[in-house]
């Protein structure tokens, strides 16, 4: 019961579009590209979805903890884990393309903003550009 007596309102089954349980606790927001959505969940797993179907295309263990949320963008996933900085390839099939040593643990989320990626570890600050740009 809600504070006014009446009825809790949910999103119940009416409004809902699809529902995923393959999580393992989650604190993190979702990003979306192409079509497809990319989670982590605390137990360093990283989920791709279909956005559209909540279809899953493949999962992704890293060994390590995941507090922040991932960040798409110039066709990579970036995820912050308690081991480093997590690439993979956007897309349907899992693609690794490494693991990057900031020195400590990630647990922000990392942006990227003007061309620059931006992370913050426990003790460090990273700002990180192609080279040539």
């Amino acid at each position: 019961m809600g504070r006014g007596g009446g009825q809790e309102h949910g999103v119940g089954e009416t409004g809902k579009v699809w529902c995923y349980q393959g999580l393992d606790r989650s604190l993190s927001t979702v990003s979306i590209a192409g079509g497809l959505l990319y989670v982590a969940d605390v137990a360093g797993r990283l989920h791709c979805l279909d956005a559209d179907t909540g279809r899953l295309h493949w999962v992704h263990e890293t060994d390590s903890k995941v507090w922040g949320s991932t960040l798409v963008a110039d066709g990579k996933i970036y995820m912050p884990t308690d081991k480093g900085l997590v690439l993979l390839a956007a897309g349907k099939e899992l693609k690794v393309i490494g693991r990057i040593n900031l020195g400590a643990p990630v647990w922000a989320s990392p942006v990227a903003a003007n061309g620059v990626l931006y992370v913050a570890s426990k003790n460090y600050l990273w700002a990180a550009q192609a080279k040539g740009e």
